[in-house]
């Protein structure tokens, strides 16, 4: 039994929810705003199983002599018949994996809650499901097989870098000679098929902040007429997170925030940044988000979406058990679709 208190202002009522307005603290994301849509590329796919070609790109600027002797055509001479001239491709195979993030709510448990507890664990797994993606789109980044020959490399390791980009100065410019190494060596790779506007710096939050502090990068921004909104953080400025600009060396800046749990339910919650701190990656994504018509693509990473299950949320009344149950499923596989169009720097901090 409680112990008797006297009448006062905090005991004489029964506590409700309604004395807050209903107040629901969450923390949920909107899944349109997760990181992975701006540099990722959809693909909407009907077969959950297929193929996509990837083709070698030599044959677009074969030029072997600098007087283009082999592609003359004398008058009165046979045509050169091009049996030479054709190019090679891969067939690639891409499976959509079907999951369920589900929930399942009692009836006497729906019927005594004072929100909507239905819609909010609908909410909740959603983001659950776009962190999924992101852990995918992640995994895709830290493959070295879906890189071309030479595009993985140390920061230091860099020609001319001194160091990673965490020590970097504006001496030194290691952030500025890492890009634009990588960058050349996407145009060797894509026979200049790209332009600076296509690409993106994508780095997590840990990065971001580490490289953020360097002087090469308060240099830049210092140095910008954009310095002030910048400083001030005002949404008219080139402001991205972390001090970095949204536009670094003529390329865009992506910071991905993305945090999940990874400890199991009942344990001490362990959370932690999808992206490691010591990782960047330049990675092309000319275009909109989602390529409808399914032609040719130069985004290195794409979302194969099976097109029935793109985040399709679903409830449903089990009357014989009394329960809601609900989920949102997604069946997507992400692949480095094209090698050439990405470059991956390790151990910049």
């Amino acid at each position: 039994m409680a112990n008797p208190v006297f009448p006062g202002s905090p005991n004489v009522y029964v506590p409700s929810h309604e004395a807050s307005g209903k107040l629901v603290v969450d923390f949920s994301r909107n899944p349109k705003k997760f990181a992975i849509n701006q540099y990722t590329q959809i693909f909407p796919v009907d077969k959950v199983l297929g193929l996509y070609q990837t083709m070698t790109v030599e044959e677009r600027g074969r030029i072997p002599s600098t007087n283009l002797a082999e592609f003359e055509w004398a008058d009165g001479n046979d045509a050169p018949t091009g049996l030479d001239g054709t190019e090679s491709f891969v067939w690639n195979q891409y499976l959509a994996k079907r999951r369920a993030f589900a929930f399942r709510l009692g009836d006497m448990t729906v019927d005594q809650a004072s929100w909507e507890i239905i819609a909010q664990h609908a909410a909740i797994k959603a983001q659950q499901a776009m962190t999924a993606r992101t852990q995918l789109v992640y995994n895709a980044l830290t493959t070295s097989g879906n890189y071309a020959t030479g595009q993985v490399v140390a920061a230091a390791s860099i020609p001319g870098a001194s160091g990673n980009w965490a020590q970097s100065t504006t001496a030194r410019s290691d952030i500025r000679r890492s890009l634009t190494y990588a960058f050349e060596t996407m145009l060797d790779s894509t026979l200049a098929a790209l332009e600076p506007e296509d690409c993106h710096l994508v780095l997590g939050s840990g990065a971001a902040k580490a490289i953020a502090q360097t002087q090469e990068i308060i240099d830049y921004v210092k140095g910008s007429p954009d310095a002030m909104p910048h400083l001030q953080q005002e949404p008219s400025s080139n402001y991205a997170m972390y001090g970095l600009p949204k536009k670094l060396y003529g390329f865009n800046v992506v910071v991905d925030k993305t945090r999940k749990t990874t400890s199991q339910k009942g344990a001490t919650a362990a959370r932690s940044s999808v992206f490691a701190s010591g990782n960047a990656f330049l990675i092309a994504r000319p275009g909109e988000l989602v390529n409808e018509a399914g032609g040719p693509s130069f985004s290195f990473l794409g979302q194969f979406v099976y097109n029935e299950y793109d985040m399709a949320v679903e409830t449903k009344y089990d009357d014989h058990n009394k329960r809601t149950v609900g989920r949102v499923i997604d069946a997507v596989d992400v692949r480095g679709v094209a090698p050439q169009a990405g470059f991956w720097f390790q151990s910049i901090t």
